[in-house]
């Protein structure tokens, strides 16, 4: 348990420094009203890949939200995660002690049969009930990278389309005498 919490610990004090370069970074509840995530269309420069988001929440529930700076949101997710497996491991520690085996060492009865049913149902459910939550949590992290990766593209859009180039020129200009003198300047372009 004490690796599990440095693991979080680390993974999230590594990511939140990483994803420190973005300035203003709205959250996912604030940006799902202005973009859909079905209208996501990658891009090269992409700050988050979708899929490893995706997968990497499969195998660690809430990993994927952290990484992409929605930490409520993975914190929620990884405690659901350690609420499932503590009851999962409670219950196959109760199998245990009443568990009958063979000489193979598969279960083939229980000393309280009562108990033993009680807690098979009750792992079997914390199982599916964690493999629901994994499969939530990828599709949820997918769906959190692409509003995000459509918030910086055109973010990154509207600093290009904004950017103001200033570029050096040299002309020659008549005089009132008559004769050409260079002039030097510098001249201001902006594109919208």
């Amino acid at each position: 348990m004490k690796r599990i919490i440095a693991t979080i610990l680390i993974t999230l004090s590594t990511f939140s420094m990483l994803n420190a370069q973005y300035v203003t970074k709205p959250s996912y509840k604030e940006l799902k009203a202005t973009y859909s995530d079905k209208e996501y269309v990658r891009q090269a420069t992409d700050p988050y890949h979708v899929g490893w988001y995706g997968v990497t929440s499969f195998f660690v529930p809430g990993i994927g939200q952290l990484l992409s700076g929605e930490t409520w949101r993975g914190l929620a997710f990884i405690g659901g995660e350690t609420v499932l497996l503590s009851i999962i491991r409670e219950a196959a520690t109760n199998i245990e002690g009443v568990a009958v085996t063979n000489d193979k060492g598969f279960i083939t009865g229980f000393t309280d049969e009562t108990v033993g049913k009680k807690n098979m149902i009750v792992l079997l459910s914390a199982i599916g009930a964690d493999l629901g939550l994994s499969i939530w949590s990828c599709i949820d992290a997918k769906k959190v990278v692409k509003v995000k990766n459509m918030y910086y593209q055109d973010l990154v859009g509207r600093k290009t389309a904004m950017e103001m180039s200033f570029a050096p020129s040299f002309s020659v200009a008549s005089a009132q005498s008559g004769t050409l003198t260079p002039t030097a300047g510098m001249a201001l372009q902006l594109r919208f």
